[in-house]
């Protein structure tokens, strides 16, 4: 694993991102599991889900403390005892992570030509006659991570992204919170995050 991306944003929360080339095997030597997460690694079927849990544990203890104990409320919103608001994104190979006192929700995603096909399904009409005016993958990509992104700050498995999300330029709304939403480019993904507009 290596660290490809830091930045303390305005609102002092940490955004980190890293690039992922071991497999799972190799990444099990290199991090202390207690037995819960041994138990909950044991249950992942694929080679992908593996070296995603392995590599987001690596990345959190190597930050924190190799006791740090990562667990997920219903919602699937990852928490931390350590600190108070924690995002967690992985995709192609990357592991991103938002940390700090204020709350972010943070995705990484890499542009890809089906992006195009798919981002209709997310965008309300309004959106959609916007996107298609100047359509472009690395656009759709940056919709995309938007949304989602709104989504992890939420927490709400049942948001919808075409209905609930509202995204205008470099903002989103959602019910009666507004957010800024800002993007890197890093290795060829993209990383957005969001925070609330502060009034």
């Amino acid at each position: 694993m290596k660290q490809v991306f830091y930045k303390n944003t305005a609102l002092k929360s940490h955004l980190y991102v890293w690039r992922v080339n071991s497999c799972a095997g190799t990444l099990l030597k290199i991090v202390q599991l207690n037995p819960k997460e041994q138990r909950d690694y044991k249950a992942l079927k694929t080679e992908k889900r593996k070296v995603e849990f392995l590599a987001c544990r690596i990345a959190l203890k190597s930050l924190f403390t190799n006791s740090l104990l990562l667990q997920h409320k219903e919602s699937g919103k990852p928490y931390i005892k350590e600190v108070e608001h924690v995002s967690i994104s992985h995709s192609h190979n990357y592991i991103a992570i938002a940390f700090g006192d204020i709350e972010v929700g943070i995705d990484i995603e890499k542009p890809q030509e089906k992006m195009l096909r798919l981002i209709s399904r997310v965008l309300s009409e309004e959106e959609n006659i916007t996107f298609l005016k100047n359509p472009s993958i690395k656009l759709a990509c940056k919709l995309w991570g938007a949304k989602e992104s709104v989504l992890k700050y939420i927490g709400d498995k049942n948001l919808n992204y075409r209905d609930d999300i509202i995204h205008k330029e470099n903002t989103a709304t959602y019910l009666e919170k507004k957010f800024n939403i800002y993007h890197e480019e890093i290795e060829g993904m993209i990383l957005t995050y969001v925070d609330v507009k502060q009034l």
